[in-house]
């Protein structure tokens, strides 16, 4: 009987062992597991974004050998703008040129070397904020090789002619409160700021109502209805879904004029832009 007992000890003791082994082998089957899927759907993720990117260029005219390259680059940069701007909850829309090509073509400007997006300049802290996350966390969905967000230094100086550059930080520019880059192609979102007040004014009182000021295509201060920007809806330019004023006819046309609503002042004539 004592024999028996020790048998049958010993078989649940062994019994208790396999079962132990068993579930840390399901344990670390289902880690495997979630980590390829993972790997998976980002793999899948990337491949469908380069598709996305593909077939976009379907619709945008090519004239010079570097168009392609150039606008390849540009769409998968304004790709990863737009997805950090999901994951962070960044206000902003689309301006400039970039409107320009929405307005005409609902796509990219086959001419245009950046894209421009606004935010309202107390939105600029937020940035700074991202600019630090990104320095200090890895990103599945974003290949810190390839692209930085890049604030300009002096980006609290609200009249920007009294803003530096500061070459030993990649920082040429002045004017932009920001740049989100592509490393590799020297391609870029500029950042531009839009106020609620006119800078201008010493006592930059808000004007909750009815205005806006941003920079002007002289780099002087516009004032617009802003109406005309919110509220914000969103868009889809080249197939990227981003935010577009709510009157993009109406900023064009006052930026631009009339014509800039169909037509373009650059053409393809004998392989260049003119």
């Amino acid at each position: 009987m004592k024999i028996f007992r020790m048998i049958i000890q010993h078989l649940s003791t062994s019994l208790i062992k396999l079962l132990c082994c068993v579930s840390i082998l399901s344990f670390i089957s289902g880690i495997l597991f979630c980590n390829n899927r993972s790997l998976f759907l980002e793999i899948e993720s990337t491949n469908q974004s380069r598709r996305l990117v593909e077939t976009a260029l379907l619709d945008i005219p090519a004239c010079t050998s570097a168009d392609r390259v150039r606008q390849r680059a540009l769409l998968a940069t304004l790709q990863t703008w737009a997805r950090l701007a999901r994951y962070f909850h960044v206000q902003y829309w689309i301006t400039f040129g970039t409107l320009v090509g929405y307005v005409q073509r609902r796509t990219l400007l086959p001419h245009d070397q950046d894209i421009d997006i606004l935010i309202m300049g107390q939105d600029t802290s937020q940035l700074v904020q991202i600019a630090l996350n990104l320095s200090f966390q890895n990103f599945s969905w974003l290949d810190s090789n390839m692209y930085k967000l890049v604030i300009h230094p002096q980006w609290y100086i609200v009249n920007w002619e009294n803003r530096s550059y500061f070459p030993s930080q990649s920082i040429n520019f002045k004017a932009p409160n920001a740049r989100f880059i592509h490393r590799e192609r020297n391609v870029f979102v500029d950042i531009w700021l839009m106020y609620d007040y006119h800078p201008e004014q010493s006592n930059h009182l808000t004007d909750s109502t009815s205005m806006l000021t941003g920079i002007g295509l002289d780099y002087k201060w516009v004032s617009s209805p802003k109406f005309w920007s919110f509220p914000l809806r969103p868009c889809d330019l080249s197939g990227i879904r981003v935010w577009c004023p709510g009157e993009p006819e109406e900023i064009v046309c006052a930026t631009y004029g009339r014509e800039a609503l169909y037509k373009s002042d650059t053409k393809c004539i004998n392989g260049s832009w003119v």
